[in-house]
């Protein structure tokens, strides 16, 4: 009966247990929340700004690559760098380092860093033609380097068919591309007999001599074909 966690209820005559109000609780979940909510918003927000801010996947740039328009594979070409890429189109934007004969590094193959640019010449539903210009970076001189692409569509993707590389080496070296086929109203490019054709111009030399020279092709089925004048 003297246990002070005890008491009588005299007019009942039963014991009760001492019950002591137990102490308000104190919000700590609250107050972590108020705490740490303006951490946890900032994090978040830059969780977002980073997703929206970085650029979006792109196709490997690859001769077995399939992309799903031209407009995919232009992107891939932007992003791709070939000295470092390393993949089987590398080569096509890289030239040899010229010199003297007993210079070590004549016939080094020099890659450039990027793709300086690249152009959709012309294009319908099935066919299309591409230009790409790179600048590797060679100790001999200017050198710039085009790549003439011949991209087909099949089962829902656009594939490399065919290619070819052009080189310019001297100081006032540079290629360009044209298209210089052209049809009459309610014609079209591409159909039978009106092939779309593209010039390519190059710019040699530049130090006491230079010279331009130019060729033209067309697409024959899965392969790209010189034209030779009539």
């Amino acid at each position: 009966m003297n246990n002070p966690n005890w008491t009588v209820d005299r007019m009942a005559g039963r014991r009760l247990l001492w019950t002591t109000p137990l102490p308000a609780r104190h919000p700590v979940t609250l107050d972590v929340s108020k705490k740490y909510m303006p951490s946890v918003k900032a994090t978040l927000f830059l969780v977002l700004l980073i997703a929206a801010i970085a650029p979006l996947p792109t196709h490997a740039f690859s001769q077995w690559e399939s992309f799903e328009s031209v407009d995919a594979f232009i992107a891939a070409a932007k992003a791709f760098q070939p000295s470092t890429a390393r993949t089987d189109l590398s080569t096509l934007f890289a030239a040899a380092e010229r010199g003297q004969q007993e210079d070590p590094k004549r016939g080094l193959l020099v890659a450039a860093p990027s793709v300086d640019s690249i152009t959709t010449l012309w294009s319908d539903k099935k066919n299309a033609l591409i230009f790409a210009i790179a600048s590797p970076p060679i100790e001999f001189s200017r050198c710039r380097v085009g790549v003439l692409f011949l991209l087909q569509r099949a089962n829902d993707g656009w594939h490399i068919a065919d290619h070819v590389r052009f080189t310019a080496v001297g100081k006032e070296a540079d290629i360009s591309a044209t298209l210089t086929a052209g049809t009459g109203t309610g014609y079209q490019l591409g159909a039978d007999g009106m092939s779309p054709i593209v010039t390519i111009k190059e710019c040699q030399g530049g130090r006491g001599y230079s010279y331009d020279i130019s060729a033209s092709y067309a697409y024959s089925g899965f392969r790209l074909k010189r034209l030779d004048l009539e």
